[in-house]
């Protein structure tokens, strides 16, 4: 085992040994289950909404949520120190290293992102020649402004890439003016838009690439797929609910981002055509994010099946009455 990996499964193991054991509450034993995170974020809201509404714990559940950077928590599932990552980029990543991971279902087909640029801005033509602040250079986010970007009729050339990090830190480049534009997740894009900057176009609407879903190792199908179905009917049930009554998750992302009541609703407006409406995916779906992983490695010989399985969604699909 290289350092990493022995650095990586020491925090994991510090992180989950609270959880690895069911604890019985009211008299009822529920299992429990462990996912990971990268961060607050919109993407993966199902997941808040199952534990929220109480969709585990029918399902006999007890989920423990763990933030882990994305190196990680692509030990940690291929190592079993965790049951599920909720970001799709891990899974991939051990697929491609052949470390046995695989996504199960996603939880959003397209991603919850919005271009975020200063007030002076008021269309499409005033981008030109703007600087457009990115987490870091050729991750997922870059990859997305300039798809979006492009969208707009901008060229390579026609605009400039600025990395700066994280959220907050991007945030403070725009107020600055060192950059002008940066594409944001739900909800700091609304919460920024309620501050006067503008929004210019919807991710979602642009780009069909998956962010969040269910990522697993391949032994834990073979070995214990009733839980990953609970989990996987568990999730369902939010995709359903935010498809057939957006309105009743508003509170829960309220309390959970700090949101004021118009600017979650204005978040679940815009995250709409971005929420699966039933966990599928395809090798499409998968494409962008794999080609970047495959230019990132250099293993473009290995197919993007081998990243995904959709059986055990299907039997959950079937015993929930979705099909």
């Amino acid at each position: 085992m290289n350092r990493l990996a022995r650095s990586c499964s020491f925090t994991v193991a510090l992180l989950v040994s609270v959880s690895l054991h069911g604890r019985v509450a009211g008299g009822a034993e529920f299992r429990r289950v462990t996912l990971s995170y990268s961060a607050v974020s919109m993407t993966w809201f199902p997941v808040k909404i199952a534990v929220e509404k109480g969709f585990f714990r029918s399902e006999g559940l007890e989920p423990q949520l763990i933030q882990m950077n994305g190196n990680v928590a692509t030990v940690a599932l291929a190592n079993g120190h965790i049951d599920f990552s909720l970001n799709i980029s891990p899974v991939l990543n051990g697929a491609i290293q052949g470390l046995g991971t695989k996504l199960v279902a996603v939880l959003n087909s397209r991603p919850l992102f919005a271009l975020v640029v200063r007030p002076e801005i008021t269309s499409a033509a005033d981008l030109k020649g703007k600087v457009f602040a990115v987490s870091s250079f050729g991750n997922t986010q870059a990859i997305l402004t300039e798809k979006h970007l492009q969208h707009f009729g901008l060229k390579k050339g026609e605009y400039q890439l600025l990395a700066m990090g994280a959220t907050p830190a991007r945030i403070a480049a725009m107020e600055k003016n060192i950059a002008q534009g940066s594409l944001m997740p739900l909800p700091a894009n609304v919460q920024m838009e309620s501050r006067g900057y503008r929004l210019l176009g919807n991710t979602a609407e642009i780009v069909p690439l998956p962010i969040a879903g269910l990522g697993v190792h391949e032994d834990k199908i073979r070995k214990d797929p009733d839980l990953i179905k609970r989990v996987l009917r568990a999730s369902l049930k939010s995709l359903q609910l935010l498809q057939a009554h957006p309105k009743d998750t508003i509170k829960i992302l309220m309390d959970w981002t700090r949101a004021a009541e118009k600017d979650a609703a204005r978040s679940l407006d815009l995250a709409g055509p971005g929420f699966s409406k039933n966990g599928l995916l395809t090798d499409d779906d998968l494409g962008i994010e794999w080609g970047f992983i495959q230019q990132q490695t250099r293993k473009n010989n290995v197919p993007v099946a081998v990243s995904h399985d959709m059986s055990l969604l299907r039997e959950a699909q079937r015993e929930l009455g979705m099909q």
